[in-house]
C-alpha cells in the first residue's frame, strides 16, 4: 500500500500545486451533474476553480482549514478543505481523492483531519452535503460519525446552487459528543 502523507496548511499552496487537484474534483462534480440530466455550462470547472481562488482565505486558519493528501513523490493526490459558517458549525468542502489513492483510506483521513481541525477551533457540529450520485460520500460520512438529515441545511452549495437542492443530501456530526 501506497504512503500517503495528510498535509494541514497554515497557508495556501501555490495554484500551480492546487489547480490540478481541484480541476480533477470539479470535472468529476460537473460528469455527475451532467449524469444526473442537468444543463451545466462547459466553463463551469473553470468558472468554480476562479471561485475558489476568490474566496480562499476561507479555509485557512483560524476561521478554516485545508487538508492535503501527498504521495510518496510529493504529488498531491487528495484534498479537502472546512469553514467556519458561524461561530458554532464548521462546513466540510471539496473532498476530494484521486483514482490512485482511492481505496487506500484517505479520504476518511481527509475527513478525520477536518474534523479534529474543527474541534480544535472549538466548533460544535460540521455539515456537509453531497449530491445523490455521490455514493462514495454518502456511504463514508455515516462511518465516520456523520447522521444524515433531511435538511435543507443552508450550506454553501445550497444557498449557491439552487438547481442542486433536489439533489442535495445533508450530513451533521455533533462535535460535543465524544
Amino acid at each position: 500500500m501506497k504512503t500517503i502523507e495528510i498535509v494541514n496548511c497554515d497557508r495556501l499552496p501555490r495554484k500551480d500545486d492546487l489547480n490540478p487537484i481541484l480541476a480533477q474534483y470539479y470535472a468529476n462534480i460537473v460528469q455527475r451533474m451532467q449524469d444526473m440530466g442537468l444543463e451545466i455550462d462547459p466553463a463551469a470547472p473553470q468558472s468554480a476553480l476562479a471561485e475558489f481562488w476568490t474566496h480562499a482565505e476561507d479555509y485557512l486558519p483560524p476561521d478554516g482549514c485545508l487538508v492535503l493528501a501527498r504521495d510518496e513523490a510529493g504529488q498531491i493526490v487528495g484534498c479537502g478543505m472546512m469553514k467556519r459558517l458561524d461561530p458554532d458549525t464548521g462546513e466540510l468542502k471539496r473532498v476530494f481523492v484521486t483514482q490512485a489513492a482511492r481505496g487506500t483510506g484517505t479520504g476518511r483521513r481527509l475527513i478525520e483531519a477536518r474534523t479534529a481541525a474543527a474541534r480544535q477551533m472549538g466548533l460544535k457540529r460540521l455539515v456537509a452535503d453531497t449530491l445523490t450520485p455521490n455514493v462514495e460520500m454518502r456511504s463514508l460520512y455515516p462511518k465516520l460519525g456523520f447522521v444524515e438529515v433531511a435538511g435543507p441545511l443552508e450550506t454553501t452549495t445550497y444557498l449557491d446552487q439552487p438547481m442542486l437542492r433536489p439533489h442535495l443530501h445533508y450530513f451533521v456530526m455533533d462535535l460535543e459528543r465524544p
